[in-house]
């Protein structure tokens, strides 16, 4: 039986993986962590009554309907959580949002056996920090992101792929003109076509910020420099990535959009403990196409910057900031690429040493991100 922490347990990824372990059955969980949704984590800590839990905020009611439960709050609770010893978890799964999750993978490393990584910004923003950390740790870390975790499967064995692909399904605009997708309002750019997700990595799917955040933690994840990590839209979401080897046999990962199957892979791995009907393999249509970069300028400009620390930072962060904008409706949807680039020009050149340094440049950058929106 493992000893499970979950991080961000109400959210997207931190609700699956719960529905997962009920299937595993060989995962106890020890500690849940939640940002603001009181009311789903009530009812997460009735059904799996961890020993310990964590919120952003204080929650003083919470502990007095649950006693039995030791409660910490704030950023420096959960890793406070993760570090009780009464607690101490085997496998970790972070599917926090926001660079505040790098904080916890570090803590996370240091204190478990496996990190489970859902959370982007670990890697965009402190790519090598953390692969460091693992291996002075001698921690696993395995990835959840459904590409990631495709190539991290067919990369098992002795002989590297000359290069790698991962794909994207276009998101909700990927049949609009350019022209039209300037003026997309945020009702048709939540309409996704394959995947259910939160607003922001549904935003980003259709400016495809998300694919180019997902090319710069598969440079750090698999060491591949960016030309050799390729990219295509699959618009059935069904090829989630491939191996391409120098002898010219392609490898490619095939599954139902489902994130239960990565995140249940992650927590299972090296075996596959998880059960899940497979696709009629001849109703699939496997089909790949190129993607245009003039209609996604977003990934081309990740590519760019895939290695340079800082501007990494810069990306991630403005691209949080845009997006919130987008959703008030205070700028289109073709702004967001325009601030993302901004702020990624007047950022320099830098790689922090440490998480500290890594903050000072998010905090920079959303700070420009904020009065270049004025300026849109």
């Amino acid at each position: 039986m493992k000893r499970l922490a979950i991080i961000g347990s109400t959210g997207s990824i931190g609700r699956q993986t719960l529905e997962v372990v009920k299937d595993l059955k060989n995962h106890k969980v020890v500690a849940l962590s939640c940002g603001h949704n009181f009311s789903l984590f009530r009812k997460q800590l009735l059904e799996y009554k961890p020993d310990y839990a964590a919120a952003i905020r204080k929650t003083e009611e919470l502990e007095r309907d649950f006693p039995e439960i030791t409660f910490f709050s704030g950023a420096e609770g959960i890793e406070e959580m993760l570090e009780a010893e009464a607690a101490t978890p085997d496998v970790v799964v972070n599917g926090a949002s926001g660079a505040i999750g790098l904080r916890y993978s570090l803590k996370a490393l240091e204190v478990s056996r496996r990190l489970c990584l859902a959370n982007k910004e670990s890697l965009v923003c402190g790519g090598k920090l953390l692969i460091k950390r693992a291996v002075e740790k001698g921690a696993e870390l395995i990835p959840v992101d459904s590409e990631h975790s495709a190539i991290f499967q067919l990369m098992r064995g002795k002989d590297k792929p000359e290069k790698i692909f991962i794909t994207a399904s276009g998101g909700a605009l990927r049949d609009y003109s350019i022209e039209k997708m300037y003026n997309a309002s945020l009702k048709e750019v939540l309409r996704h076509p394959t995947w259910s997700m939160g607003n922001r990595i549904t935003i980003d799917s259709a400016t495809m910020v998300n694919k180019g955040l997902e090319v710069i933690e598969a440079h750090y994840l698999f060491e591949y420099d960016e030309e050799d990590i390729l990219t295509y839209i699959c618009k059935n979401s069904l090829i989630h990535g491939g191996v391409i080897y120098s002898d010219g046999v392609i490898k490619m990962h095939l599954g139902k959009p489902d994130m239960k199957i990565p995140i249940a892979y992650a927590l299972s791995y090296p075996k596959r403990g998880y059960h899940s009907d497979y696709m009629n393999i001849v109703e699939m249509s496997l089909m790949l196409e190129e993607i245009d970069y003039r209609k996604y300028p977003a990934l081309e400009l990740a590519r760019e910057i895939t290695g340079i620390s800082s501007k990494q930072i810069a990306y991630n962060a403005a691209d949080e900031i845009a997006v919130k904008y987008f959703e008030k409706g205070a700028i289109h949807f073709g702004e967001i690429f325009k601030l993302i680039k901004r702020v990624v020009e007047l950022i320099p050149e830098t790689d922090p040493r440490d998480f500290d340094e890594i903050v000072e440049i998010d905090r920079y950058s959303r700070e420009l991100a904020e009065k270049e929106v004025a300026k849109l």
